[in-house]
């Protein structure tokens, strides 16, 4: 598959498929999940739903370009303070 810029890239599933789980030592147990990525940014935080791989025995995620490129581009707005085009979902409160 290639991206906007003409680089192939192969598929979430093709670059899971038979990859060793760095955690857990297993083989082959990586399935496709969309999860909620959440970064933080100062006080800050924003979550991303993005497409991953993750472990089925140890829960392990990895991220592709395309999840890594997401997130990437909702923290550069968070940072920017363009926070428009993020929808707010609460407060976060920290116990002393």
């Amino acid at each position: 598959m290639a991206d906007t810029n003409g680089v192939n890239r192969r598929s979430l599933p093709e670059l899971l498929k038979g990859l060793q789980c760095p955690r857990c030592g297993r083989v082959d147990t990586y399935e496709v999940r969309e999860i909620d990525f959440t970064e933080r940014v100062a006080g800050d935080t924003v979550t991303v739903r993005v497409l991953a791989g993750v472990c089925t025995n140890c829960g392990e995620e990895l991220l592709d370009d395309a999840a890594t490129e997401a997130i990437t581009a909702a923290v550069n707005r968070l940072k920017a303070g363009d926070v428009a085009s993020l929808a707010r979902t609460g407060s976060a409160y920290r116990f002393p």
